[in-house]
């Protein structure tokens, strides 16, 4: 019933993230106008075209929401009616989470405590792997717990809610890496934009053979997903990645399942691997699952719900018309199955400055609904998160928009991090923050304030409880390499606290704005030049102007030639889109991302001719294992075989 839904999206958000990642706010309007002729009809289509919009925007200097928007909280569809599904559990009356707590940093045992918001009677008994208990609080240690735990909570009015699988850090494979990566703190991260978990798994053997210290994948969080409607006539393009609807670990990628079976197997193979976190937002205001309209542009655009990779429930305001079954009221935010509800956003504020501290924390970044990550319970919440990831095998974290949480922010939620895992961080942790520095250098890192992500930030976080060494392993992401570093005619902070890459994977969208590298970088996507995009890698790891420690290799994939942008992982190939949206789709069609038989830059033939909707496979490139390799002074003097390649690969 729930597949068969018209599932549709926001015409006005389509751009959401795309926008605030790379594209120009005028070609994204384009495209969003573009859009509104394709689905527009006449105004008399219905007599009234009106929505909620502007209802609870902020006034003045407001950020909060009116208190009295909880009692527009509990929206899911009640269990029984004809629009609830199971993955809606019974959300409309008990939502949830676990707090995992270590005792130690030598993380071999922990308290589990179980955070429950009831809508009725919280009189709450559990389960715990089948065990049943009446408290909330549930200790394990490595010596005789060597399994996921299963949490069930029921209140005493019958209704039930199961946590996601709660992992351990000591379920988890030692990685074995020598000296030289010291201890997780110095390595190159591969960034495998674009491949399913599955395929990961399988090159890990390859990456550990050649030196590489881990592999990134993109945000692991259950996201917008649908098969119904597409986007820019794409379907299920990339940035839904980055409109997170919970924080199960059910992606577009694979599953929480096939999530740890790959962390297993690269970490028995000598890599780690780091996830990309996204806490500043949740999805964009109008994709969710309720039905939206929009009488602006001359005409009455209609759309309905969305899916999730995950099949949650979940609600924002925008474009809404109706109110809720449940409530009986206009919806509002809510996100159940993380949980938060309507008080843990900001109210709605258009993000109209990048210069301004106010607006970048509390405006909503391009229509993405904005966390309030000034409560408690939301900083907490994040850190369960983020602890989350360690347990299932995780060795550190991209934080994404990071300069949209004030550094106050950030320094809490890190601080509280650190409690959960034993009162320091991870001895191999890392997280590097993207922190988009553009022309306000001086605000975000040169000038001490209360918004600067350089030595201000470091400071913060030595308050809020973190030592030395942790606040080294916080880095930040250099976006000025490798043409305007340093930013502040010197190093704001040392320069092993920054992280560098060639090109990103927001560098591909076609109007990137995001980053200026000149003739000093190449986005191989874009500039289609093998032999350029090669070079400036291998001068990724042979320049010594600065003592970066954590060095990024981005492998990603080519476009179609139709323009479509979505991965070549099968779920952005048009013949999988279902219903009456479907006319002008570009497809994207499968091509499989692991192939232990070739050399990197697959994006060209022999001939040197550029293949379309293929993955580019960067990191196999020769000359770029060597030149790593050499840097972290591990022996070049390897065969093919060695470094996990063909015998046919050459370094050029």
């Amino acid at each position: 019933l729930h597949d068969a839904l018209p599932i549709s999206s926001s015409k006005m958000r389509c751009c959401a993230t795309l926008c605030s990642k790379a594209a120009v706010a005028a070609a994204c309007m384009l495209a969003v106008s573009a859009l509104l002729q394709i689905q527009a009809v006449p105004l008399d289509y219905q007599d009234d075209c009106s929505n909620f919009d502007g209802m609870d925007a902020c006034k003045g200097d407001q950020t909060n929401p009116d208190p009295s928007v909880e009692e527009r909280r509990w929206q899911t569809p009640v269990r029984g009616s004809p629009l609830w599904v199971s993955s809606y559990q019974d959300y409309s009356h008990i939502v949830g989470w676990p707090t995992v707590k270590y005792d130690d940093s030598d993380m071999k045992s922990a308290v589990v405590t179980v955070n429950t918001v009831c809508k009725g009677d919280c009189k709450l008994s559990y389960s715990y792997n089948g065990k049943e208990s009446k408290d909330k609080t549930f200790k394990v240690s490595s010596s005789s717990f060597k399994d996921t735990l299963m949490v069930v909570v029921k209140d005493s009015e019958g209704h039930s809610l199961e946590l996601e699988p709660i992992d351990f850090v000591w379920t988890a494979p030692t990685v074995n890496q020598p000296s030289n990566y010291k201890d997780g703190q110095k390595g190159a991260i591969v960034e495998m934009f674009g491949w399913p978990y599955a395929d990961v798994e399988k090159e890990c053997e390859m990456l550990g053979k050649a030196g590489y210290m881990g592999v990134k994948v993109f945000p692991p969080s259950e996201s917008v997903f649908t098969d119904s409607w597409p986007q820019n006539n794409e379907l299920n393009p990339w940035w839904f990645l980055y409109q997170p609807v919970s924080y199960r670990l059910h992606s577009r990628m694979g599953t929480r399942d096939q999530l740890r079976s790959m962390i297993v197997t690269c970490r028995k193979a000598g890599v780690r691997v780091y996830a990309d976190a996204v806490i500043n937002h949740m999805s964009g205001s109008g994709n969710d699952i309720q039905d939206h309209r929009n009488g602006n542009g001359g005409g009455c655009v209609t759309w309905g719900p969305k899916n999730a990779t995950d099949n949650s429930a979940y609600f924002t305001q925008g474009f809404c018309y109706k109110d809720n079954d449940n409530t009986k009221k206009r919806p509002t935010e809510e996100f159940p199955s993380v949980p938060y509800g309507p008080l843990d956003f900001h109210c709605e504020r258009v993000l109209n400055s990048w210069s301004d501290p106010f607006d970048l924390n509390y405006g909503w970044l391009t229509g993405l609904v904005d966390l309030n990550t000034e409560r408690p319970n939301v900083q907490q919440r994040i850190a369960d998160y983020l602890t989350d990831l360690i347990g299932i095998g995780f060795s550190g974290v991209r934080i994404d928009a990071a300069k949209h949480v004030s550094p106050d922010d950030l320094s809490a939620i890190f601080a509280i991090f650190k409690e959960n895992t034993g009162g320091s961080l991870p001895k191999d942790f890392i997280a590097y923050l993207e922190v988009l520095i553009g022309g306000e250098k001086d605000l975000l890192l040169c000038q001490a304030g209360d918004y600067n992500y350089a030595a201000s930030f470091a400071q913060k976080l030595k308050k809020a409880g973190l030592s030395d060494d942790d606040v080294n392993k916080i880095k930040i992401w250099e976006s000025t390499y490798p043409k305007e570093f340093p930013e502040c005619d010197g190093w704001p902070i040392p320069s092993e606290r920054y992280a560098i890459s060639n090109d990103c994977h927001d560098d591909q969208n076609p109007g990137s704005s995001s980053r200026d590298m000149g003739d000093q970088g190449s986005v191989l996507v874009i500039a289609k030049d093998v032999p350029k995009h090669r070079g400036f890698e291998v001068e990724l790891f042979t320049r010594t102007d600065g003592n970066w420690q954590i060095r990024l290799v981005l492998s990603s994939y080519t476009f179609a030639e139709s323009g479509a942008m979505g991965f070549p992982d099968g779920l952005s190939d048009c013949k999988n889109c279902v219903g009456d949206q479907c006319d002008g789709c570009m497809s994207m069609p499968y091509s499989k991302a692991h192939d232990d038989s070739v050399c990197g830059y697959t994006c060209e033939d022999q001939s040197g001719k550029w293949l379309d909707g293929v993955y580019t496979r960067v990191h196999r490139d020769k000359s770029i294992i060597l030149a790593m390799r050499k840097w972290m002074g591990l022996s070049t003097s390897v065969s093919n075989k060695d470094i996990g390649l063909p015998e046919s690969c050459k370094a050029l």
